[in-house]
């Protein structure tokens, strides 16, 4: 019997389908942008368990873009407030929370159980991403990310088997955490093109800063993409794009 709940789903996807998500583990590390809406949108399809990690706060200026962000959540964790949103959707969630973020020692069991990893840590953490990479890849996960661009978003998917993390921004195969702090994903790997504002001064600027602008609209284009792309695959209906390839949207 599927709930009343998600019976609009249906027609879309079939009942088999259905009870599929809401038996599927999905690890989200980072729970802000890309991470909370794309939670948002898996926990609506009807994605039953969720493993979430993020080690940040909610502050007021989150509001202008983050799913969970409201005045009333200001101060509290990025983790505490997505799963209290979340269960007002579905009260029948299962979901295990990682308030201290994705670390060497936690990695692999933040991902005991799942089948599909998204990748939504902050910009300016790599080493972290790195270490969650690496251990999805080798359980033979795919790990999917996302980023806004403005009036736009791009997609990236790793393959367990395809092009690793570190080879396609261009660092060594085997650097450690040390190795890497400092360094940020270099914004012309996550898309083909950028938006016209997003020029090198401006982002080497922003950069050092660390602080990148960026809109709601871009946040939630981002997630939508990702999230078809994800759950297309787990129901074995379409193969998604693969990096180096990725899917890019800019309207601007």
């Amino acid at each position: 019997m599927i709930k009343e709940q998600f019976t609009r789903n249906l027609g879309i996807m079939s009942e088999e389908e259905v009870r599929k998500l809401n038996n599927t583990t999905v690890a989200i590390a980072g729970c802000g942008c890309i991470g909370g809406f794309a939670a948002e949108l898996l926990v609506r399809m009807g994605v039953g368990k969720l493993t979430l990690a993020d080690p940040d706060t909610f502050d007021e200026s989150n509001i202008n873009r983050q799913c969970a962000a409201t005045h009333r959540t200001v101060g509290m964790l990025k983790v505490e407030a997505l799963k209290e949103h979340l269960l007002t959707i579905n009260p029948d969630l299962e979901i295990a929370n990682y308030s201290e973020g994705v670390n060497e020692g936690n990695v692999e069991v933040f991902l005991e159980g799942a089948e599909y990893v998204i990748d939504a840590i902050d910009y300016f953490c790599l080493p972290e991403a790195v270490v969650l990479h690496r251990a999805a890849r080798q359980k033979g996960l795919f790990t999917i990310t996302a980023v806004a661009l403005g009036f736009g978003a791009s997609v990236l998917t790793f393959s367990p088997t395809g092009m690793k993390l570190e080879e396609y921004i261009g660092i060594p195969e085997h650097c450690t955490m040390k190795d890497l702090r400092g360094i940020t994903f270099p914004a012309s790997s996550y898309a083909s093109y950028l938006p016209d504002y997003a020029t090198e001064e401006k982002m080497t600027e922003w950069i050092a800063n660390k602080t990148i602008p960026t809109i709601s609209v871009g946040q939630a284009l981002g997630p939508g993409a990702l999230v078809s792309q994800m759950v297309l695959h787990l129901l074995g209906r379409k193969q998604p794009i693969i990096v180096p390839e990725k899917w890019q949207v800019q309207f601007e």
